[in-house]
């Protein structure tokens, strides 16, 4: 039976609650946000101690559904500014769904700094691990020296205990090299806040989230798994490339690079040690494989596919050209625990600001002062819109702002097809968006909706798969419509913000779908 497992960080009270689909009615996203609906109330700040951190982990993540392997992540964003959320993956999700936690939900604040919360399959508890003032890859360290080698982990680095804006949350991989990645859009001030380091989980099995009927989900999943190798794009492009792939298709959506030869190797020398199995997916059980899969050999591995987009970012905003120092920021930024893409466009409204045109060193040692914490290093941690709000006599700066993905729906004519008549009356980027929610409350990975948006056949085969995991009949119009309430309830959650949307709250990603489905 799958539980719900609170987590009191102030009096280090642990509890369980049974969960059963069919009492809660709720699953995925649609679980993280009921969760904090029902422990916190729309007025509770962002840094209150009443404040929730949430996990849910997807209804399929943990079962051989393809490219499952993800987990919601969600919070206060601040009075009345409704629910902020985050999706990610790595090694943790998989293990927490087969450990048979459903969601875990954090409150209180912890007395001691770098407090870790320690999951076993049968037990859970508040631990604390010296990690004061350490890299990121250090305290994954720290951590695994302390609990196993098999320990999954998300956590924050060293900008989180500050409070800067800008910290987000790591994820590990898989045994492996890369190690680990680091969020875009993560909360990790709020984390830092709360004196929580780490959520560790500490279990070998990825692949035990009960299913009502195991064997005909596995069939289903088959059928599920071509139809997204089968696609050009999740199954050629992103694989053959990696995720080079989106920011060319951002700017033209029939701009699907070529596909190189796959001829990767199986290890790859690391400054840490002699030679590590190279990670080709974030997460076991992915069928599109955009890591690594397209390294050749002695090409170095990417980190993330964050590398990619802080290596377009330098390109937009200093016309630079130049992967390495792309890799060098985002490995810089990640030991810090930062968004690195969003460093690059912060640096670029400071420089703005200040009328300076910088060299490379210039702005490589921001990171240096984000590490000092510095008052230079914090201003350039609040953000870009912290430093606009410092400079704000200058109208210009407002055009660099980080904006919302949102923001550019309005440029395209999103156009999916109508394949039940319930919704022939739903709008065709609303209608999108349901499908967004659906992949997102099932925990398929982002990148799969090339292939399973706007297709009649994966739906059917999704929806098949949700009886098969739960007993429980539901027709895509149902799924979809459940992801249209999950829509709606966030929308009223930020009733008290009439400036707020939901779809703020949507994948960055999803300005690559704008185009695609346009």
């Amino acid at each position: 039976m799958s539980r719900i497992c609170y987590v009191n960080l102030t009096d280090k009270s642990i509890s369980y609650q049974k969960y059963n689909i069919n009492d809660i009615k709720h699953h995925g996203r649609g679980l993280a946000a009921y969760l904090i609906n029902k422990h916190t109330v729309p007025l509770t700040d962002r840094f209150d101690d009443e404040n929730v951190i949430v996990f849910t982990i997807g209804l399929f993540t943990g079962t051989t559904a393809p490219s499952s392997g993800r987990i919601t992540l969600a919070t206060r964003k601040g009075k009345g500014l409704g629910l902020q959320v985050m999706n990610m993956t790595g090694d943790f999700p998989q293990k927490l769904a087969s450990a048979g936690i459903e969601a875990l939900v954090i409150k209180g604040k912890a007395k001691d700094n770098n407090t870790v919360i320690y999951i076993q399959k049968d037990k859970v508890e508040i631990r604390n691990i010296n990690a004061a003032d350490s890299y990121v890859s250090n305290i994954i360290s720290k951590i695994k020296s302390s609990f196993g080698n098999d320990c999954a982990i998300i956590g924050t680095g060293p900008a989180a205990d500050v409070m800067m804006p800008m910290s987000t949350l790591f994820g590990t991989y898989p045994e492996g090299y890369p190690q680990y990645y680091c969020s875009r859009n993560g909360f990790g001030d709020i984390w830092g806040s709360k004196n929580l380091k780490a959520v560790v989980i500490n279990n070998d099995k990825y692949f035990e989230n009960e299913c009502f009927d195991k064997h005909k989900f596995s069939i289903e999943s088959k059928k599920l798994s071509r139809i997204i190798i089968d696609n050009p794009i999740c199954g050629q492009a992103l694989p053959g490339n990696g995720s080079i792939t989106l920011i060319k298709l951002l700017k033209n959506k029939n701009n699907i690079p070529e596909v190189k030869e796959n001829t990767a190797s199986f290890g790859v020398k690391t400054n840490r040690s002699s030679y590590k199995k190279i990670n080709k997916t974030c997460s076991p059980l992915c069928v599109v494989g955009c890591l690594n899969r397209h390294c050749k050999n002695n090409e170095e591995a990417f980190s993330a596919p964050a590398e990619s987009e802080v290596s377009a970012a330098l390109q937009h905003c200093y016309d630079m050209e130049d992967i390495t120092f792309a890799k060098k920021i985002n490995t810089k930024a990640f030991e810090l625990g930062i968004d690195s893409t969003e460093f690059v466009f912060s640096s670029n409204i400071y420089f703005k600001a200040t009328n300076m045109k910088p060299s490379k060193s210039e702005i490589y040692n921001l990171l240096h002062e984000i590490e000092e914490n510095s008052i230079l290093g914090k201003i350039i941690g609040s953000k870009t819109i912290g430093i606009y709000n410092l400079f704000k006599e200058n109208p210009a700066l407002k055009l660099l702002v980080t904006k919302p993905v949102i923001s550019e729906e309005k440029k395209f004519n999103i156009s999916v097809d109508k394949f039940f008549k319930e919704f022939k009356d739903v709008d065709d980027l609303e209608l999108m968006y349901r499908q967004i929610f659906l992949l997102e409350n099932m925990g398929f990975c982002i990148f799969t909706s090339f292939a399973l948006i706007n297709n009649k056949e994966a739906l059917n085969i999704i929806a098949d798969m949700f009886y098969y995991k739960t007993g429980i009949k539901q027709t895509v119009v149902e799924m979809l419509n459940y992801s249209g309430e999950c829509i709606t309830r966030e929308i009223e959650d930020e009733r008290y913000n009439a400036m707020q949307s939901i779809q703020k709250n949507i994948p960055e990603f999803t300005k690559v779908l704008y185009r695609y489905f346009s």
